[in-house]
């Protein structure tokens, strides 16, 4: 079964390898990542679970990239290093 979890820890995964490798970015189209981890179809009701894990995983380096010609339409661009935290773990300091 998918969840938000095991899509973070596969993204975390793929960002830590990436990173050992030496690249400055790594990007991560969500339908790919969600067929990677499920025999399920793409756009089954369980995709959300992938979007939220990609949009959790995100710093403030990284951007969304919204392409309507792709089938899942949401893809992440990941700098590397991982350098920021995550934006939903992050607070406001006065």
């Amino acid at each position: 079964m998918v969840s938000t979890d095991g899509f973070r820890q596969e993204i975390r995964s793929r960002l830590e390898l990436a990173n050992a490798q030496g690249r400055q970015n790594l990007t991560i189209e969500c339908g790919e990542l969600y067929r990677s981890m499920s025999q399920l179809p793409t756009f089954n009701r369980w995709m959300i679970f992938c979007c939220n894990a990609m949009r959790a995983e995100m710093a403030l380096t990284d951007h969304l990239i919204f392409d309507d010609r792709n089938e899942s339409l949401l893809t992440v661009h990941y700098a590397l290093p991982r350098q920021c935290r995550a934006k939903s773990n992050q607070t406001r300091s006065k």
